[in-house]
């Protein structure tokens, strides 16, 4: 084969010019690829440690206890990294930014056993002090989360590719999404081979306590408010279309929403392999969290950014941080080396 045959008809030059083949294009091809499968190794490990279900029910407990515990003071014992707790605040701040203090919403001017003894909505009323607009809200917030769950998640989830979603068909193994009891669960259920459809069962299941209390929420709420007086209907509407605006939008998407969301859902995915980080002898520092990162990044499963905004996240709290405590730089000239 002549060397302008070789290289498409324009010889050495054009081979050199990079128009026929090309050597170093060859290299980067089989080194992109073997990175590709080396990245894809490291996350089907990451999963099959513990598939996502499993990963995501203590943050759901864990996040469902942080948001309600002004309304439930209790003795609570955490069990994810304290940053887990920082980023549920995070969240706090936006997905439910517009969910009220439950302290702002209802104050007791007695006791509960004054409460007990009252007999009439006046006696109540000296009692009790409701913000009507706030406990709207609440309920609104209940409506829109039932709505969703009843109505809305299966387009939410064709929307995001993964309704219909099987194995051998561009889906995953199975047992690296949804763990061994809900597998079993799911094959009871009439053989459910579909991440989308598996996805909505966990939806379901895990708010069906709440889901279930808020038709008698709606009726208790507007008829004390009947009672109240008009200015307690009034108010109490009002806050219940805010918040039906103030969960969700019409997309189901988040109405409010941190740019680092994305980062941080990863994080609280990752909480185990975090934990071990934090708790490693020598401590590791946020150079070390980004590279044990990068192939997830890769794979798509977090956005990908550099060690400085990882830097930024990790940071305090006070600074804007999530306060992921890891080995600060002994010195700002070795931050290359960090």
């Amino acid at each position: 084969m002549s060397q302008a045959k070789f290289g498409g008809g324009g010889g050495t030059g054009n081979v050199r010019r990079g128009k026929g083949f090309s050597f170093e294009e060859a290299e980067a091809d089989k080194l992109a690829a073997k990175q590709k499968e080396s990245d894809r190794k490291i996350v089907e490990k990451f999963l099959r440690r513990m598939p996502v279900t499993k990963r995501l029910a203590s943050v759901h407990s864990e996040l469902t206890w942080y948001l309600t515990k002004e309304a439930n003071p209790v003795a609570y014992e955490k069990c994810l990294p304290e940053y887990c707790y920082n980023i549920f605040e995070k969240f706090r701040r936006t997905y439910f930014k517009a969910f009220p203090n439950f302290s702002e919403t209802i104050t007791l001017a007695g006791d509960i056993k004054t409460l007990a003894a009252c007999k009439t909505i006046e006696d109540t009323k000296r009692v009790v002090k409701i913000d009507w607009v706030r406990m709207g809200t609440v309920v609104g917030f209940g409506i829109r989360g039932m709505r969703f769950v009843e109505k809305e998640a299966e387009n939410t989830l064709k929307r995001e590719g993964v309704w219909g979603l099987v194995p051998g068909k561009g889906g995953p193994d199975m047992a690296l999404v949804f763990d061994e009891s809900r597998l079993a669960k799911m094959a009871k259920d009439g053989g459910i081979q579909d991440v989308g459809r598996g996805l909505e069962q966990i939806l379901k299941d895990n708010t069906a306590a709440h889901i279930e209390k808020v038709p008698g929420m709606i009726e208790y709420f507007g008829r004390l408010a009947y009672l109240w007086g008009s200015d307690a209907l009034a108010d109490l509407n009002e806050g219940v279309a805010a918040g039906l605006k103030g969960f969700l939008d019409e997309e189901g998407q988040p109405a409010s929403e941190s740019v680092r969301s994305n980062i941080y859902e990863f994080l609280l995915l990752a909480w185990p392999e975090i934990k071990e980080i934090l708790e490693s002898t020598p401590r590791k520092t946020v150079t070390d969290l980004h590279k044990w990162m990068l192939p997830f990044m890769r794979r798509g499963m977090c956005n990908l950014i550099g060690p400085e905004t990882l830097r930024d996240v990790c940071a305090p709290m006070r600074y804007g941080g999530i306060g992921l405590a890891l080995r600060p730089l002994t010195s700002r000239s070795v931050r290359p080396s960090d």
